[in-house]
């Protein structure tokens, strides 16, 4: 951290012994941010008072206020989140942040316009869900839209290939067969039920 006295011109740390370090060292740089960025309100509020500005008392108390929050990493809180998305499913009001869009990818829109008292609380604790998803995504330096995940044919069932294999010889075959007749078509259909 960057706090300390200074006696007979030489900067001495707070934390000489490392014992803050030592209790710290399991957070990440995320959730430090938010510590910081809570702890300055905190001080705020504390010189308002004229009470214990900086540094909190222990460092537990710090780590404290270390926990990952969406205001701490620039995003929206939840209940913003929450009310952005009501406006935008009842209002057709634009998402005012990408992770609010994000989050609302899961859900289901026209039902909420739809719904009633209960079921728009299930659908606010649904909300909650997807959107502390984004906000830990974001922390982990995710990008907040979804990626669309590409693939090929082995991830896809045994039904799945067989109806995709289908479609392509319908494809094929209607492609093949422009421009014939419907008389040449019975001729065809019934040649084909002969040798079948």
């Amino acid at each position: 951290m960057g706090w300390g006295v200074e006696r007979d011109g030489r900067w001495i740390s707070c934390d000489a012994e490392g014992l803050w370090l030592q209790a710290l060292e399991h957070l990440t740089t995320q959730h430090l941010k938010c510590g910081i960025k809570a702890e300055k309100s905190r001080a705020a509020k504390s010189m308002q008072l004229r009470g214990n500005v900086f540094p909190p008392d222990s460092a537990m108390q710090f780590a404290e206020l270390c926990q990952m929050t969406p205001e701490g990493l620039g995003l929206p809180d939840a209940d913003t989140a929450w009310q952005a998305l009501q406006d935008h499913a009842f209002a057709g009001r634009p998402y005012p942040h990408e992770a609010i869009t994000a989050a609302a990818e899961h859900m289901d829109l026209h039902g909420m316009a739809s719904a009633s008292y209960y079921q728009i609380e299930r659908h606010e604790r649904a909300f909650r869900i997807y959107y502390q998803q984004v906000v830990e995504r974001h922390a982990r330096g995710i990008a907040l839209k979804t990626q669309a995940v590409l693939g090929h044919d082995s991830q896809l069932s045994l039904a799945e290939r067989a109806a995709i294999a289908g479609q392509a010889r319908v494809q094929h075959a209607s492609a093949n067969f422009a421009g014939i007749t419907p008389a040449q078509a019975i001729k065809m259909m019934r040649g084909g039920l002969a040798n079948a």
